[in-house]
């Protein structure tokens, strides 16, 4: 297993790239809405169950796509909101500060009343905000060291307060964008499923027995698994384990039902290991291995755009959430193109 120490180092080297693997999903899930072409979504009578396999598979394909471009965008709602969560305290607290100061203020003009009246300085420093008085004052000694003290403290109050509100609504802009980005992803997730659902509509019953048989993958995992040798890796895979047969559901880590990152960061996390809901996430956070160095626990990264991962179990089996009407299973290592190898 890799140290903490190591860990922190990709997690420190993730944050340099985050923007550009950003910017990837968003162009790949761009051009999985292009993909999406009308007769992409019309079995026609000639054509082979090879043929509405392959085209049902493409469409499941670009919903995870889409998947993935979902979880990363949840994860960045949830900085944001808690970004957002603090600058509101930060306000509320200015805010506050700069009422004691003003009242300050207020307190001192009182006694110069008393003590024969308030002059003209001080008069145009309650009048006006504290930044303009400052703007405006020709000679601070004119003002007592007390006054002008608290009148620094007011003006930098305010200027701190002003600085906090413009940042809340910067972020707060994008919150709202990340949650309509996040709402477009839904309805491509949807969209995706009803082609692919529209196709099979389309099969005869006789058809339909055919093509179930064709999708499944037909794999049964030997029963000689490798235990996993580190107690942290073993309890990850007896989780994924206990999966088996759970349905995938996009955006769900559990209890009851799972996508192919959701059941990862679950199964980790009965480890004590926290790691995003993002396959290409957990790509880039952890440590890479080659092929000849997978151990049990070991994530497997699918497609050029880490779109996909599950977690391998020995002898060259992955169990892995699959797509859409689909269950958590086992699979061949290779069932799909390999990205990378990380270790948690």
């Amino acid at each position: 297993m890799a140290s903490h120490k190591t860990v922190t180092t990709h997690r420190a080297s993730k944050k340099t790239v985050t923007a550009t693997r950003t910017a990837v999903t968003l162009a790949t899930a761009t051009v999985g809405s292009i993909a999406l072409v009308p007769n992409l979504a019309q079995a026609t009578p000639n054509q082979s169950l090879t043929d509405v396999q392959n085209k049902v598979k493409d469409l499941q394909n670009q919903a995870e796509v889409a998947t993935e471009a979902y979880n990363q965008a949840n994860t960045q709602l949830v900085d944001l909101q808690h970004k957002v969560d603090q600058i509101q305290s930060r306000i509320t607290l200015e805010q506050q500060a700069l009422g004691q100061a003003q009242s300050s203020l207020g307190t001192l003009a009182a006694a110069q009343y008393k003590s024969g009246g308030v002059d003209s300085t001080l008069q145009l420093m309650l009048n006006t905000s504290p930044d303009a008085f400052l703007q405006q004052a020709t000679a601070l000694n004119e003002v007592t060291s007390q006054s002008a003290s608290s009148l620094k403290n007011a003006e930098q109050i305010e200027r701190q307060l002003q600085q906090d509100k413009d940042s809340a609504a910067k972020d707060l802009a994008e919150l709202q964008k990340t949650r309509d980005y996040m709402a477009a992803q839904q309805a491509e997730i949807k969209a995706k499923q009803k082609a692919a659902q529209d196709l099979l509509n389309k099969l005869t019953p006789t058809q339909r027995v055919q093509y179930n048989h064709l999708q499944s993958n037909g794999f049964k995992a030997p029963s000689n698994l490798p235990p996993a040798t580190n107690p942290r890796a073993a309890a990850a895979v007896a989780f994924a384990k206990a999966q088996l047969g759970k349905p995938y559901v996009y955006g769900a880590a559990g209890p009851n039902a799972f996508d192919c990152s959701g059941l990862t960061m679950a199964a980790w996390a009965q480890a004590g290991v926290s790691m995003s809901h993002s396959s290409s996430d957990q790509y880039y956070d952890f440590p890479h291995v080659t092929e000849s160095q997978l151990q049990p626990g070991d994530l497997v990264i699918y497609y050029a755009t880490l779109h996909h991962v599950g977690i391998y179990v020995g002898n060259g089996v992955v169990i892995h959430a699959p797509h859409t009407g689909a269950v958590v299973e086992y699979t061949s290592l290779h069932s799909m193109p390999v990205a990378g190898y990380v270790r948690p």
